[in-house]
């Protein structure tokens, strides 16, 4: 019989002896017993055409495991994270598709069907144990009929109960586009911040508050939240670019005359545009916001690029008085965060879970530590000139007259008395930490649920025992005098 090979010109002569000589060929390279040894053995064979592939070997003495390993543990976080980034992408588009083309009927649909099949997850986990009966076979009236099978009113349009499945999909049509909204239009500048279902009321910037529903608060806060993830994602992964768009498009939908924004997306633009020495873009954020917003973020990165536009590149239209206005705003802000960066050395060695204290409230003594124990510190530690300023201008408002004169840019007694706000946050935390164990024993939650809640929360009164402490040491050794 002709074989293909036979055809080729080839002969089909293949015997037990070279199935043997190949399968010594293969042995012999697999215990890498070299190459004269094989030849020796089949030098009576015909020699046939050397193989392109060459056994790869491992060099240096490595193991085999790390010889192919390919990602270390670098490139293993670097793709957790764009996996990660690309997740939180998809959710926040899906958000937004919602938002722009938002139905309150649909919604309320959707949110509906969530809690019934939350109720029914739920309810199997509690009996779990239990088994189920198997229903039985469904009846007639659960049978979808198709076809020839179907009832004449569904099929022919001389019966009076027959309904154009055309006609009624453009009438739904029609009535949802009137339902639907733009919610990035309709709550622009208040973004995430409106109470539900209350009545227009007037704003401070001149405009009206719109009364939206619950779902499109949540929804809201839900788009905001994720849009706030993703920025710090890519701030992780060194894409500032993006970042820096995500945040843009945040303090816009937020708007910029907004005391009590719901994230702190304003503070992370100044911080990145710091980080990335863009002092103009800074110094257009800081301009924009308003005057009595009190975030150390915002009012002390204001008073470190103005004091380095007067005093050392000397540009036109920075002065001393700009700058210590400025200082004087901040100081007002916060004045623990001014203490803490005139004396960093003392308060450095005093402090103590720097750490555990993340987006802290306007104008709080955490707030003063989170800022004073990042990387802005180094900024202020690193211009020339500048913690020495704002010592002097503090010993300075200690010994000058309780009460502010004409001059607005200089700073007075009471504008750095830190005594009487330190006593008023601890009242009012005694006071919170008061309410919410009655409420505790009220609803008597488990001890395991009260452990956890507790450790959430930051202790104020070990914080303001450490600014004590450092302020009794500055008193010690005169160094307000």
């Amino acid at each position: 019989a002709k074989t293909k090979r036979s055809k080729r010109g080839g002969s089909d002569n293949w015997g037990r002896d070279k199935h043997d000589a190949r399968l010594n060929r293969k042995l012999d390279k697999l215990n890498g017993d070299g190459n004269d040894q094989v030849e020796a053995e089949h030098d009576d064979e015909p020699l046939s055409a050397p193989s392109k592939k060459k056994s790869k070997k491992i060099k240096g003495g490595y193991d085999r495991s790390v010889h192919l390993s390919h990602d270390n543990s670098e490139k293993k976080q670097q793709s957790k994270l764009r996996l990660h980034i690309s997740k939180v992408k998809r959710e926040t588009q899906a958000l937004r598709e919602r938002l722009e083309a938002w139905d309150e009927v649909d919604e309320k649909r959707r949110h509906h069907e969530q809690v019934l099949k939350q109720r029914k997850e739920e309810e199997e986990q509690r009996n779990g144990n239990i088994k189920k009966k198997k229903r039985g076979r469904l009846g007639p009236e659960t049978w979808k009929l198709r076809g020839a099978a179907r009832p004449a009113w569904e099929v022919y349009d001389f019966d009076t109960r027959y309904v154009c499945p055309h006609l009624k999909a453009h009438e739904d049509a029609r009535v949802r586009a009137k339902r639907i909204i733009n919610a990035f239009h309709v709550c622009k500048g208040h973004f995430g911040q409106i109470t539900p279902d209350s009545e227009k009321t007037d704003d401070v910037s001149g405009g009206s508050l719109v009364a939206v529903s619950e779902l499109l608060l949540h929804a809201c806060q839900s788009f905001l939240s994720s849009s706030m993830q993703c920025a710090l994602l890519n701030l992780d992964a060194k894409k500032f670019k993006y970042a820096r768009q995500i945040l843009m498009e945040v303090v816009e939908l937020e708007g910029e005359s907004a005391h009590t924004p719901f994230t702190d997306a304003r503070c992370r633009l100044m911080r990145l545009c710091i980080e990335a020495n863009r002092p103009d873009s800074a110094r257009k954020l800081w301009e924009r916001l308003p005057s009595d917003y009190s975030s150390v973020w915002i009012r002390f990165s204001a008073v470190l690029l103005e004091y380095v536009s007067w005093n050392i590149l000397k540009e036109e239209g920075s002065t001393k008085e700009t700058a210590s206005k400025l200082l004087c705003e901040a100081v007002k802000a916060n004045v623990f965060c001014a203490y803490y960066i005139a004396f960093h050395g003392t308060f450095c060695q005093v402090f103590e879970y720097t750490e555990d204290i993340e987006d802290a409230q306007n104008g709080s003594l955490e707030q003063a530590i989170e800022y004073c124990n990042s990387e802005q510190m180094g900024s202020w530690v690193g211009t020339e000139g500048a913690v020495e300023w704002i010592r002097s201008a503090i010993v300075q408002a200690l010994h000058s007259s309780p009460q502010s004169g004409s001059d607005e840019s200089l700073l007075v007694k009471n504008d750095v008395d830190w005594l009487s706000r330190l006593v008023k946050m601890e009242v009012d935390y005694e006071a919170t930490e008061a309410k919410r164990g009655n409420d505790v024993n009220e609803d008597s939650c488990s001890v395991d649920e009260e452990e956890t809640d507790g450790d959430k929360e930051l202790d104020l009164l070990m914080f303001s025992g450490m600014f004590r402490t450092g302020m009794d040491m500055l008193s010690d050794i005169g160094a307000f005098t």
